[in-house]
């Protein structure tokens, strides 16, 4: 009787060891976002503000209110996603040259079959990285 085997999918963790380089793009990298963040938010106070004194010209107070309210939540929305990047170029910064950061998971496929250790095989697999080039497949 032939083998029978099942293709699944399994999470590969990509980390990438700390150079320089990584370093400085990753910063740059967080430093545009922030700079992104800080666009959409001009954007828009710069609409907001327009529409906010039409509906109070219309006597629109209720819907104006309401625009507000969530015009407010939508600031602070923006402002802890700039904290959060802000938080994460320092953390980018005090990264230790040859130490490992993890970039994130990848999906990969992964055969199975009678009498493999499911956990072993889906589990735990991670490719590590220096500047894009890979040096080490574990778990694998």
């Amino acid at each position: 009787m032939a083998e029978r085997s099942i293709e699944l999918k399994r999470i590969v963790m990509v980390k990438a060891i700390v150079t320089e380089a990584f370093k400085s793009n990753l910063v740059k990298e967080l430093e545009r976002a922030v700079g992104n963040v800080d666009n959409q938010i001009n954007q828009m106070e710069t609409q907001s503000k327009g529409y906010l004194e039409d509906l109070k010209k219309k006597g629109l107070m209720q819907k104006a209110a309401a625009f507000k309210h969530q015009l407010d939540e939508e600031r602070a929305r923006q402002s802890a996603a700039k904290a959060d990047l802000t938080m994460k170029i320092e953390e980018a910064k005090r990264l230790q040259v040859g130490s490992e950061f993890v970039q994130g998971p990848l999906e990969g496929p992964v055969d199975v079959s009678v009498g493999d250790n499911l956990y072993k095989k889906v589990g735990g697999a991670e490719i590590i990285v220096k500047d894009g080039v890979i040096q080490e497949l574990r778990g694998v």
